[in-house]
């Protein structure tokens, strides 16, 4: 493996505030070797490469915790998932994961899958037999009898056993995550965003049994009243939290439950629906609760609770990659600041992974570099401006000479 060095780099480390400025980064053996300050004294004599970082920012590698990846296009969501449609949403993956790449994305967390082809995917990616994103996988996503995606092949589970059971046998498929959806969506017909789908017993049935196990434990919640028992029962992260009020924000940061907004999705769904290119039930679903979804993430935002990143995109009317970059800037325009905005994707994202070699640019965290062109920590727009994008030490973007 090649040993390469970044010179006059600015960096964000995922955390501070505040920049470091004209530093050396030493990258061997797939790991960050050292960041030091410029000098020629520095300067490491036997690299085989050199990138010179004037005029650019170098980040740790951008992490998306809410990304499908593998989702069933509209047109197959008749058949549901069927061995075709199977292998024709990794075959999908497979391009997923190289927009991930060349957007700057290093790390999935995938929301939703509905078939274990996913695992190989993963696989693969690991193996370098194609250029993709370390993801970390939650198996299928579980839910009630005619719960959130029961049509896009959810593990379905009813009471407290069934669930516990369900969770259980995706753990023993090699979920790394237990997904429970708890709540109704805009994805499937047959209910409604605000339904409550599964009962307190049953939520902390699935926590429970996940964390008994060693597995973190996130779900899909719109619904307050769901929301409270999932705090209660110990979720590890809510997702949309789309009628989160002030006091159900306020508990949020009490227990330090994190929230992944995704508030991209809702609005592409909207966009497209308007242009008849997703079913008519999820533009109508999403256009009633927009405004409420935004008012939520200022309820999060005024009790200062920790937001990380996701997009839930991956679908044909929601392309992975370019979809984090967009769900950054709405998380700054609404509010974030830019270090925050920058950290929900990166250290925050891995501290609520547990993945503490990811998400930060250190001595010896992974080398999942990111450098873009401009300041993003001055303004947002710029962390699309990709100049080079590393994975595990190797370079796999280098968009140097189209500038």
């Amino acid at each position: 493996m090649k040993k390469t060095q970044f010179i006059h780099a600015t960096i964000f480390d995922g955390f501070a505030d505040e920049l470091l400025k004209d530093q050396i980064l030493i990258v061997t053996e797939g790991k960050i070797e050292a960041v030091l300050p410029y000098s020629e004294q520095n300067l490491s004599k036997n690299c085989d490469m050199t990138i010179d970082c004037t005029g650019m920012t170098l980040l740790p590698g951008l992490i998306d915790c809410h990304i499908n990846l593998v989702g069933l296009i509209t047109s197959e969501q008749k058949y549901g998932v069927v061995p075709k449609t199977i292998a024709s949403s990794v075959l999908r993956g497979v391009f997923g994961g190289l927009n991930c790449i060349n957007a700057g994305v290093t790390t999935l967390r995938v929301d939703s899958n509905g078939h274990n082809g996913t695992y190989a995917l993963r696989d693969t990616f690991d193996a370098g037999d194609f250029i993709g994103p370390h993801m970390i996988l939650p198996g299928r996503p579980i839910c009630t009898t005619c719960g959130h995606g029961w049509n896009f092949g959810n593990h379905i589970a009813d009471g407290p056993w069934e669930v516990r059971k369900a969770v259980r046998e995706e753990i023993m498929e090699g979920a790394e995550w237990i997904k429970l959806m708890i709540t109704g969506g805009a994805g499937t017909s047959t209910e409604r965003i605000n339904d409550q789908q599964m009962c307190k017993a049953e939520i902390f049935a699935g926590v429970d049994e996940a964390h008994a196990r060693g597995k973190k434990c996130f779900a899909h919640l719109t619904v307050t009243k769901a929301i409270y028992e999932s705090i209660e029962a110990g979720i590890d992260s809510v997702e949309h939290g789309i009628y989160l009020d002030k006091d159900c924000a306020q508990a949020m940061k009490q227990t330090n439950t994190p929230l992944v907004p995704t508030l991209g999705v809702y609005r592409r769904l909207v966009d497209r629906g308007e242009k008849g290119l997703v079913p008519d039930y999820m533009y109508k679903k999403s256009l009633q609760i927009v405004d409420t979804h935004t008012a939520a993430f200022h309820h999060a935002l005024d009790a200062n609770v920790k937001i990380i990143a996701g997009t839930d995109s991956g679908q044909d009317w929601f392309p992975a990659g370019q979809s984090l970059l967009w769900e950054l800037e709405i998380l700054n325009e609404e509010g974030l600041s830019n270090a925050e905005t920058l950290r929900s994707c990166t250290s925050n994202a891995a501290h609520l992974l547990e993945t503490p070699w990811i998400g930060c640019v250190r001595e010896g965290a992974n080398a999942d570099i990111l450098v873009v062109h401009g300041n993003p920590m001055s303004n947002i727009k710029d962390i699309r401006n990709t100049m080079y994008v590393m994975k595990n030490g190797k370079l796999l973007v280098d968009n140097s000479t189209n500038s």
